[in-house]
């Protein structure tokens, strides 16, 4: 479960990112994770209360995740379409040969922080 060492990774950017500030506690962190990276966003859910035990300026927050869907163009015809749910094969020509346009990202879109 890959999930929990990404989990660990987001934990220790947003320590990172608020040292050194006056913040000493996160309420909310929003992802943005691609239907193509193989993250289960149920898991980092699930995950997340643990981990955010484990560090004070996150027990408590909220994990948000906006999954990003996969878009690609299909190389032969030119087609914009979405990847996952045509099963990575052009609808318009069936080729398989496309560049990615999205549904790759595994970004920390937010860190929020409550007044």
């Amino acid at each position: 479960m890959h999930e929990v060492s990404l989990l660990l990774n987001v934990a220790e950017l947003v320590r990172e990112t608020i040292e050194g500030t006056d913040i000493a506690h996160v309420d909310e962190v929003v992802l943005e994770i691609g239907d193509l990276t193989g993250v289960i966003p149920a898991f980092m859910i699930d995950g997340y209360s643990y981990i955010s035990d484990e560090y004070e300026f996150l027990k408590g927050s909220e994990l948000i995740i906006n999954q990003i869907k996969s878009r690609g163009i299909c190389s032969d015809c030119g087609m914009e379409f979405a990847i996952v749910e045509n099963e990575g094969i052009c609808p318009s020509c069936g080729s398989v040969s496309k560049t990615v346009l999205s549904g790759q990202e595994f970004v920390i879109k937010e860190i929020r922080i409550k007044e």
